[in-house]
């Protein structure tokens, strides 16, 4: 059997068609959380362990070969699943300014939803999974994904995957806030947007003010979720992703419970989409804990570096090999923009609110 991936992400691979006032439709773009949370790992990893990162696609019959193709570029272990009976999952995202500030999407198609039973062998193994879904999706992802596992191997709950679960945007409501604390226990790492968060809470607005959301208020819903109990052994951490304010970390394994860390900043780095910055975090969150070991703070610096590759266009960033080995994504190379950023962490004035 090939070895198990160190990384597999439960998300959909999205076939989208992308529509820009003043110019022509754009279409079979890769993208979806599946396809994202990939990049985010892959830019992790590295190409020196490329091979241990898991790409799933649960296709239709009309999956376009050429978004095969750019991933595979990517040297990772691709997993194609075909549904001959069915079409892809696509979707259509149309921005509604030049400045890419408004969009809307929806599906086209039925969405394939992945589960852990179309999995190959050696993905069920994957020592960690980034899930996007709903409080009742993940029970059952996480308990078809524990029998699954011992299918294949009968000592494989050993330890257990690692488990990052990303909440679907249209479930986060005060309705289902306490369903969302109980799944919180199934997983190793809950990781909400802010807005996200603070749905759980209150309604808002649609013209809601986000940048008057303090810091102060995102730390104090986030330790409701972290006094509830994370994970089985309720060590786990919550990772609040707050856009330009950067992210939240809280777990109990940090003194004080909460750490700040701000987004990626560089006079180079030009924004053009925001659209999979937030997979892309995740992807890289996940693969630095479950491969490099890293402790939660560590992996989301790590992360934070791997979504600043996702702002720079729409669409996935391009990989191009260079002399020396280096990879570099949009002209950028991955250890060089993280080395930035840690001189930028460095260079933060004592009273800076890194730490709480």
């Amino acid at each position: 059997m090939t070895s198990p991936p160190a990384f597999v992400s439960l998300g959909m691979v999205v076939v989208d068609e992308l529509r820009r006032p003043g110019t022509q439709p754009m279409y079979d773009i890769p993208g979806g959380s599946g396809m994202f949370s990939v990049l985010g790992a892959r830019l992790a990893s590295g190409r020196a362990h490329a091979e241990t990162v898991g790409c799933f696609v649960l296709a239709g019959y009309d999956f376009p070969e050429a978004v095969l193709c750019r991933v595979r570029e990517w040297a990772v272990q691709v997993a194609l699943h075909v549904d001959d009976s069915k079409v892809s999952t696509r979707g259509l995202l149309e921005y509604k300014d030049a400045e890419f500030s408004r969009k809307v999407f929806r599906y086209t198609t039925t969405p394939l939803q992945p589960t852990p039973d179309d999995l190959p062998p050696h993905f069920r193994l994957s020592s960690s999974f980034h899930m996007l879904a709903d409080p009742a999706a993940v029970e059952r992802q996480v308990h078809r994904l524990l029998h699954v596992r011992m299918e294949v191997q009968a000592n494989a709950t050993a330890g257990g995957p690692l488990l990052v679960w990303e909440p679907a945007p249209l479930f986060c409501n005060t309705s289902t806030r306490d369903a969302h604390v109980t799944a919180c226990r199934l997983v190793d790492v809950f990781s909400p947007n802010h807005l996200e968060l603070l749905s759980f809470f209150r309604s808002l607005s649609s013209h809601e003010d986000t940048a008057r959301i303090s810091r102060r208020e995102i730390e104090d819903l986030a330790e409701i979720f972290l006094a509830s109990g994370i994970g089985p052994m309720r060590q786990g951490a919550i990772v609040i992703r707050a856009g330009y304010q950067g992210c939240l970390v809280s777990s109990p394994q940090i003194t004080g419970h909460h750490c700040w860390l701000p987004a990626f900043s560089d006079a180079s780095l030009h924004v053009a989409d925001a659209t999979g910055a937030g997979n892309t975090f995740l992807g890289a969150l996940t693969f630095s804990l479950a491969f490099y070991k890293k402790g939660i703070v560590e992996a989301a610096k790590f992360a934070t570096v791997a979504a600043s590759f996702a702002l720079e266009q729409i669409g996935l960033p391009e990989l191009q090999s260079q002399e020396g080995g280096k990879e570099h994504w949009n002209g950028s190379e991955f250890h060089a923009r993280y080395e930035r950023y840690m001189k930028q962490l460095d260079e933060l004035p004592d009273t800076s609110s890194i730490y709480s």
